[in-house]
């Protein structure tokens, strides 16, 4: 193991050490890319801000500065791992550590209160939707409409993502559960420490996502309308090295729909047996009023709504 695998090793061990991310970004400056380390420095401070925002007006410049770098290419260094599914096809997780963050919005029904959550442990998410190609490697079935085996997977329904998860955590002989990520992973892991509409800031445009851009909301340019789903990773990714967490395609969570509370939350998870599920993203025909890190949807768990319906998978290695 070298010097920076024993590093990200240590974060997912004690990611809780905020030591260990510092001398994270040391290492980087000295041996890697400076901006890799300012990126993640920046990252630090704006999840450690995220809870009180209006106390902290300099967050603003922080994810700037962050989107910045993000949008010229420059990589978050986090700890990742692959889970290798049927015929050597690869899928890459990477750590979102716990923590605290404020969840929902103020714009649409459904969205309200803003309340805080804290999530304890870790996990691994896809840094990307399903693809097609992994899809087939589990389940042999190719449902897409929009061809491409690194395209999205989608018309599948929330009870097909689940089968998909059983599969897949089968075939990891005991390694780890693969699973849907919770309603407030999900926007935990979207919102990388930010609170604004996006992680990018409060307006989106076509260069950041895949989303129908003849349509346009909070000062959002108008752009082109997108008729399908791009190829995962086609855009820039968030602090933790998510991407298409904003478009492409909406995605299945593993909650049931209802409403917020003002109470605070620990491991949020919605799990009654209302006939909803949640869905979260937007996808490349959605406005970007949909696309939002508070934005949600839901639907029956048995639909499959040909072009936009995906999903991303998380998983823990105990």
């Amino acid at each position: 193991m070298n010097t920076l695998d024993a590093l990200l090793a240590g974060i997912v061990t004690d990611p809780l050490e905020e030591a260990r991310w510092l001398v994270l970004a040391d290492w980087l400056e000295e041996n890697d890319d400076p901006r890799r380390a300012e990126m993640l420095r920046l990252h630090r401070r704006l999840i450690a801000t995220c809870c009180e925002p209006e106390a902290h007006p300099e967050r603003a410049v922080w994810q700037a500065r962050l989107t910045e770098l993000l949008i010229v290419g420059v990589r978050p260094c986090v700890p990742q791992h692959t889970l290798e599914l049927p015929g050597e096809v690869p899928l890459v997780g990477a750590f979102v550590p716990p923590g605290s963050f404020l969840m929902g919005g103020t714009v649409r029904p459904g969205e309200e209160p803003v309340h805080a959550v804290a999530l304890t442990r870790g996990f691994f998410m896809g840094i990307y939707p399903v693809t097609q190609a992994q899809w087939r490697a589990v389940m042999g079935t190719e449902p897409s409409r929009f061809k491409g085996p690194s395209r999205p997977v989608e018309a599948v329904s929330w009870d097909d993502c689940q089968e998909f998860c059983a599969k897949l955590t089968e075939s990891q002989e005991g390694r780890g559960m693969v699973r849907l990520p919770t309603e407030a992973e999900w926007e935990y892991a979207c919102r990388a420490g930010t609170t604004t509409h996006y992680h990018f800031g409060d307006v989106l445009n076509t260069d950041l996502a895949n989303y129908n851009g003849a349509e346009t909301w909070n000062g959002s340019p108008k752009g082109t309308k997108s008729e399908e789903t791009t190829e995962v990773g086609s855009f820039p990714a968030n602090g933790w090295g998510l991407c298409d967490m904003h478009g492409n395609v909406g995605e299945w969570c593993a909650d049931a729909y209802g409403p917020y509370s003002t109470d605070e939350k620990i491991d949020k998870q919605n799990k009654s047996s209302v006939n909803s599920r949640v869905l979260r993203g937007g996808s490349w025909g959605t406005y970007p009023l949909h696309c939002r890190a508070a934005n949600r949807g839901w639907n029956a768990p048995a639909i499959r709504s040909t072009g936009h319906l995906g999903f991303r998978v998380c998983f823990r290695l105990d």
